[in-house]
């Protein structure tokens, strides 16, 4: 049995980065934390031609379970499918009343536009290509990673590292993201 609360979700559609992808939830395996791939379908092609087979679709993800985080890789494809998806929308509004953690990468910050999820005070990155849509809206930094209260972003896939250790240590700890990095040579 799935205990939600203690589990992540990575969301992946059509046209998502490979990259960030499977950086994201190799490394929160590697630290432990259950993570669900949610797709759009039940087979995704990747912005690069990689093939996702999602555990589940964005449909099995209900807004009544309480999970620990809700991940948007990147991908302008994929960020316009997430920008337009009822289901999704309903989601993160849900997850953010409860205060729980977003992390939206490259293109992904586009979603906090969208639905008007935060504050204009809330300070955060995207990929460049979209500096100019965050930057209207709200507090954008050029940072590899930018962390304000719980919601994190990144510039895009030579991020995913940072990204993900970032999110390890709000996740479990320090302790865990430092030996995954020199496991991992990082």
């Amino acid at each position: 049995m799935i205990e939600y609360h203690s589990t992540v979700v990575v969301f992946v559609a059509s046209g998502t980065e490979e990259m960030e992808a499977i950086i994201i939830s190799d490394m929160l395996r590697r630290a432990g934390i259950n993570v669900i791939i949610a797709g759009e379908y039940e087979i995704i092609t990747a912005s690069r031609g990689v093939k996702f087979l999602p555990d589940v679709t964005f449909e099995h993800i209900l807004e009544d379970e309480e999970y620990l985080a809700m991940i948007f890789p990147g991908g302008s494809r994929a960020s316009e499918t997430f920008c337009n998806h009822p289901h999704i929308e309903k989601l993160l509004r849900t997850h953010i009343k409860r205060n729980a953690i977003v992390g939206a990468m490259c293109a992904s910050p586009a979603i906090f536009v969208a639905y008007d999820l935060v504050p204009s005070t809330t300070a955060m990155t995207s990929h460049p290509d979209i500096q100019h849509i965050i930057s209207k809206k709200y507090n954008y930094m050029d940072e590899k990673v930018v962390i304000d209260g719980n919601i994190i972003t990144c510039q895009g896939a030579g991020t995913s590292f940072d990204f993900a250790f970032a999110l390890i240590e709000i996740l479990a700890n320090s302790k865990i993201a430092a030996t995954i990095a020199k496991d991992i040579q990082y």
